[in-house]
C-alpha cells in the first residue's frame, strides 16, 4: 500500500512569486505520483502544465476571496478597508 509523501511535499503558498510557487506545485505532483499515491484531485489538479497550474491558482484565489466576502456579508462582518 502507497503510503502518502507528507515529508517530500513543498509549501506553495501565496506568499512565494508566482514562478516559485509553479515549481514546488509540479514537485509535489511528481512526489505524489513517485509515492504510488492518487493526486488528490479536490485538492490538487493532476498536471505538470505551466498555464494550467498558474490558472488553478487563480481560480483558487479568486474562489477564496468570493467565499470570504460571501462569509463576511451573512455574518455582518463590515469589508476590509481598501477591499470593496
Amino acid at each position: 500500500m502507497p503510503n502518502w509523501p507528507k515529508d517530500k511535499l513543498l509549501q506553495h503558498g501565496p506568499d512565494l512569486p508566482m514562478a516559485e510557487r509553479v515549481r514546488r506545485y509540479q514537485h509535489n505532483i511528481r512526489a505524489i505520483r513517485a509515492s504510488g499515491c492518487a493526486v488528490p484531485t479536490s485538492a490538487y489538479i493532476d498536471t505538470l502544465d505551466l498555464v494550467a497550474i498558474e490558472m488553478w491558482f487563480q481560480d483558487s484565489a479568486e474562489r477564496r476571496y468570493r467565499l470570504k466576502a460571501a462569509v463576511e456579508d451573512l455574518a455582518g462582518i463590515p469589508p476590509e478597508p481598501g477591499t470593496n
